[in-house]
C-alpha cells in the first residue's frame, strides 16, 4: 500500500485528479447500488409476505367458515328428533322401521343440501347399527371397515366433543378427505351417549392446499396446535409432525428457517395453524433482475462519466500544464520564455502573468548580479593600484617640503605637508578599513588643500564623541562626500562660501555620522531619487556616492550605509550609519577578503 501511495505520489496533477474522480464516481456508484439493491430486496420481500399474509388470511378465514358449517351441521343433526328416536329404538332392539326410514330421509335431505358432502351416517351402538348416505356406495367407500378406526385415530378439534382428521382412510386410499365424527348423546339424559354421527366432505380449501401447483415453489400447508401436518401439498408427509411450531407464538406471523420464509396464520377457535412458505430466492429472484438491469444502467453510466470526466479535467489542467511545460523551458535555460495568457481563465492568467512577471525580474536582477560583479572587480582593481609602495612619492613631497621651508614660503610648505599626509592615508598600507580618526584627518587635509586652492571659501566644524573616535570605517567613506558638497552645493552657491558640519555620535550598538552643508541644497524629489539610487546601477547617478554606499553594505550588510535629507539652512545632510566595531579582522583591513 505505500508503495502504491509512493507511486501516486509522483503522479501529475490530472492523473491524480483523474484517480480522485474515478475513485470517488466508482463509490457514489456502488454505494447507489448496494441502497438500491437493499432497497428492491426489502421492497420484494414485503410485498411478498404481505401477498401470502392475505392469501393465509382468505385460506384460514374460508377454512374457519367451513369448519363452523360443518359444526353447526353437526349439532343439528345429533339433536334431530328422527336420530334420536332411531338411535334409542336400535339401542334398545325396538321395532325401528319405520324411524330408520324417517333418520335415513334427514340424511337424504342433508346430503342433497351439501355439494361437498361426500357421505354423512350414524351408527347406534352395535355396528351393525347404522345407516349410510353418500354419493359413493358404501362398499366403495368401505366404511363399515374404516370409521371405528379412523374416528378412534382423529383429534379433537376444539374444546367440544367433535373430531376431525384429514387423511386417505377410506375410498380404499385413492382420496383424501376431511373426516368429522361427532358423539351423538340422549337429548332427555345426561351423558346417555347413544351413538357416533360421521361425516365425510371434499373440504376446497384443503383440497386447494393438496393440489397446489409445485411449480409456483410455493408450498401451503394447514397443522393442526400440536405440530401435525394435516394437509400438504406432499401428501407422504400428511400426519407427520412439523419441527416448526416452537417459531409460532402469536396468532400470525413470519419466521425464516432452512433458507425458506414461513408465514402463517391461525384458523380463529379452532386448533388449526394455515402456513405458506416460499424459499428465500425465490423472494429475491425479481429483485436480482433489477439489480442486474440497474447495475448495467450504472455501468454505462460510469463508463460516461469518466470519459467526460477526463475530458474536464484534461481541459482543465492544460493551462497548468503549460505552465509546467513552460517551466521546463527555464530550468533547460531559456530564460526568454513565456506564457501566452489568451483562453487561460482568470485563475490561470494570473498564473501566466506571475510567471512572467517572475522572468522579468529575473532577468533583471541577472543583469544587476553582472553589473555589481563588474562594480567589484572595478574596485578591486583600484585597490590593487592602490597598494603600489608610495615611498618616491613621499620622498619628493618631502623635499618639496623643506625647499619651501629654506625659501621662506610656509603656504606651498602647507600645502605639500597636507597633501602629503592626504596621500599617506589615501594609501594606509593597503588598509581598506581604517579608524575614524584617521578618516577625520584625512578630511581636515583635503579641506586644508581645497582652502588654499579656493582662497578659504569652505568654513568645517567638526563634533566628535570620544567614545566613537575608534570606531572602523570604509577608507575614503568621507572624503567623497565631502567632496559632493563643495563641488555641488558650496561652490555652485551664489557668493561661493559655505560650511560644512560633522557630527559623530555613538547610539548603542551603532555609530551615526552626520555630515551637513550649507550649499544650495536640492529639492526633496531628487532627495527621493538619490536615496532611491544608492544601491542601484545607474550611469546618470554619481559613481562615487554610490561606491561608498556599496563598500558599507559589502562589508557590514545592506541595514548599513548613507541616507540623504534636506537640512533647515537650505542644504543636504547625509547620515552615515556604521556598527560600533572597533577592531576588525586582519583580512578585511589588509584587503583579503575584499578589496575596496
Amino acid at each position: 500500500m505505500k508503495k502504491w501511495m509512493e507511486k501516486i505520489s509522483r503522479w501529475k496533477f490530472d492523473k491524480k485528479m483523474q484517480l480522485l474522480v474515478t475513485v470517488s464516481i466508482i463509490a457514489t456508484t456502488l454505494i447507489v447500488l448496494a441502497v438500491s439493491t437493499i432497497s428492491s430486496v426489502t421492497s420484494m420481500k414485503q410485498q411478498s409476505i404481505e401477498l401470502l399474509q392475505a392469501q393465509n388470511s382468505t385460506t384460514a378465514e374460508n377454512f374457519k367458515s367451513s369448519l363452523d358449517n360443518y359444526k353447526t351441521l353437526a349439532i343439528a343433526t345429533v339433536m334431530d328428533t328422527s336420530i334420536q328416536q332411531y338411535l334409542k329404538a336400535a339401542n334398545y332392539s325396538k321395532e325401528s322401521g319405520g324411524l330408520k326410514n324417517s333418520a335415513y330421509n334427514i340424511l337424504s335431505s342433508i346430503s342433497n343440501m351439501h355439494s361437498d358432502m361426500n357421505f354423512i351416517a350414524i351408527v347406534g351402538k352395535s355396528p351393525d347399527d347404522y345407516i349410510y348416505k353418500g354419493q359413493i356406495a358404501i362398499s366403495a367407500a368401505q366404511f363399515t371397515q374404516v370409521y371405528s378406526h379412523d374416528s378412534q385415530q382423529c383429534k379433537t378439534v376444539q374444546d367440544s366433543s367433535i373430531k376431525m382428521c384429514f387423511n386417505n382412510a377410506y375410498y380404499n386410499g385413492s382420496r383424501y378427505t376431511l373426516n368429522i365424527y361427532f358423539p351423538i348423546y340422549d337429548t332427555n339424559r345426561v351423558l346417555g351417549e347413544l351413538g357416533l354421527l360421521c361425516m365425510n366432505f371434499t373440504d376446497p380449501s384443503l383440497q386447494q392446499i393438496l393440489e397446489y401447483d409445485s411449480s409456483k415453489r410455493l408450498e401451503s400447508m394447514v397443522v393442526d396446535t400440536e405440530g401435525m401436518l394435516i394437509s400438504s401439498r406432499n401428501k407422504e408427509k400428511i400426519g407427520t409432525n412439523v419441527d416448526f411450531i416452537p417459531k409460532m407464538k402469536e396468532k400470525s406471523g413470519t419466521f425464516s428457517m432452512d433458507g425458506r420464509l414461513y408465514i402463517y396464520q391461525k384458523v380463529s377457535n379452532w386448533r388449526f395453524y394455515v402456513v405458506s412458505s416460499v424459499p428465500m430466492m425465490e423472494l429475491y429472484k425479481s429483485s436480482i433482475r433489477t439489480i442486474f438491469f440497474m447495475a448495467f444502467i450504472l455501468l454505462f453510466l460510469l463508463t460516461v462519466s469518466l470519459l467526460v470526466v477526463k475530458r474536464i479535467i484534461s481541459k482543465v489542467y492544460r493551462p497548468l500544464d503549460k505552465v509546467v511545460r513552460k517551466m521546463d523551458d527555464v530550468a533547460s535555460g531559456s530564460l526568454k520564455t513565456r506564457i501566452n495568457v489568451e483562453h487561460m481563465g482568470e485563475d490561470f492568467t494570473k498564473l501566466a502573468v506571475g510567471f512572467n512577471s517572475m522572468m522579468e525580474e529575473i532577468l533583471v536582477l541577472m543583469e544587476q548580479v553582472k553589473m555589481e560583479q563588474h562594480q567589484i572587480e572595478q574596485i578591486r582593481f583600484n585597490a590593487l593600484q592602490s597598494q603600489i609602495q608610495p615611498h618616491f612619492l613621499y620622498n619628493t613631497l618631502e623635499c618639496i617640503h623643506w625647499q619651501a621651508m629654506v625659501d621662506g614660503n610656509e603656504e606651498i610648505s602647507t600645502l605639500v605637508k597636507a597633501l602629503a599626509k592626504y596621500y599617506r592615508i589615501c594609501l594606509s598600507g593597503g588598509h581598506d578599513v581604517i579608524p575614524l580618526k584617521m578618516e577625520l584627518e584625512h578630511v581636515r587635509n583635503y579641506l586644508i588643500i581645497q582652502n588654499m586652492r579656493y582662497d578659504d571659501i569652505i568654513g568645517s566644524e567638526f563634533d566628535v564623541e570620544e567614545a566613537a573616535s575608534d570606531v572602523m570605517i570604509p577608507k575614503l567613506t568621507l572624503q567623497p562626500l565631502v567632496e559632493n558638497s563643495i563641488y555641488h552645493g558650496i561652490k555652485v552657491k551664489e557668493g561661493k562660501t559655505g560650511s560644512l558640519f560633522l557630527k559623530v555620535r555613538k547610539r548603542s550598538s551603532d555609530v551615526l555620522i552626520t555630515l551637513a552643508d550649507t550649499g544650495t541644497g536640492m529639492s526633496q524629489q531628487q532627495i527621493d531619487e538619490m536615496n532611491q539610487h544608492l544601491s542601484e546601477y545607474d550611469d546618470s547617478f554619481g559613481y562615487g556616492v554610490r561606491n561608498v554606499n556599496k563598500r558599507i553594505e559589502l562589508l557590514y550588510g545592506e541595514e548599513y550605509g548613507l541616507y540623504y535629507l534636506r537640512n533647515e539652512s537650505g542644504g543636504v545632510t547625509v547620515e552615515i550609519r556604521l556598527p560600533y566595531v572597533t577592531q576588525v579582522e586582519d583580512g578585511i583591513i589588509r584587503g583579503e577578503m575584499i578589496h575596496v
